[in-house]
């Protein structure tokens, strides 16, 4: 088996704080940034307000760096951006972040 590299680890750290923020709703979870700069952590949905599935993106208000998750469930309640939202609607939502590439771990093939 594969060790997890320093950007698999980094990719779980903010997808664990995700998951603890989506899991705390509709209570607002006072995260803190997984990369340890003391910032705090802001979700936006975008998505169908019939469907509520959407996507999310994660950001750090200090370091502006963020993750963005492809398919979610949208919490009841939870604001969101619809799928046609302007490019200056989502800009007043979301500042300019660098997104944390995906590095999935993926178990060594026995190669």
């Amino acid at each position: 088996m594969r060790e997890m590299t320093e950007s698999n680890r980094r990719w779980e750290a903010w997808f664990e704080t995700f998951s603890r923020i989506r899991e705390a709703w509709p209570a607002r979870l006072d995260a803190r940034c997984p990369d340890g700069d003391q910032g705090r952590m802001h979700i936006t949905y975008t998505g169908s307000p019939e469907s509520r599935i959407g996507f999310a993106t994660m950001w750090c208000d200090v370091g502006h760096h963020g993750i963005f998750l492809p398919r979610v469930g949208i919490p009841e309640g939870a604001e969101m951006l619809s799928f046609d939202a302007t490019a200056e609607e989502r800009a007043a939502v979301i500042p300019e972040i660098d997104l944390i590439p995906t590095d999935p771990y993926t178990p060594d093939d026995g190669e």
